[in-house]
């Protein structure tokens, strides 16, 4: 099983301040496909590449409120 993981964890996120609160990587990849975890609905994917998987990430993230800018 081939498992990758990205996405700095270490980071406050756009408006946070103090300390980093504990936080589970959102993008993975296993055997060669790529996949995103929320919290609202569990896994998606696969996807061909982690540039698609970080795009629809986003996209759902627009859908949901959590970003304002679309991707291009």
């Amino acid at each position: 099983m081939n498992k990758h993981v990205t996405e700095p964890l270490n980071q406050n996120r756009y408006g946070e301040q103090g300390n980093i609160p504990a936080r589970k990587k959102r993008i993975y990849s296993l055997n060669n496909e790529w996949y995103f975890l929320t919290r609202e609905y569990g896994v998606f994917g696969p996807y061909s590449s982690l540039v698609k998987a970080q795009q629809e990430l986003k996209l759902y993230m627009r859908r949901l409120g959590i970003v304002r800018t679309a991707i291009s």
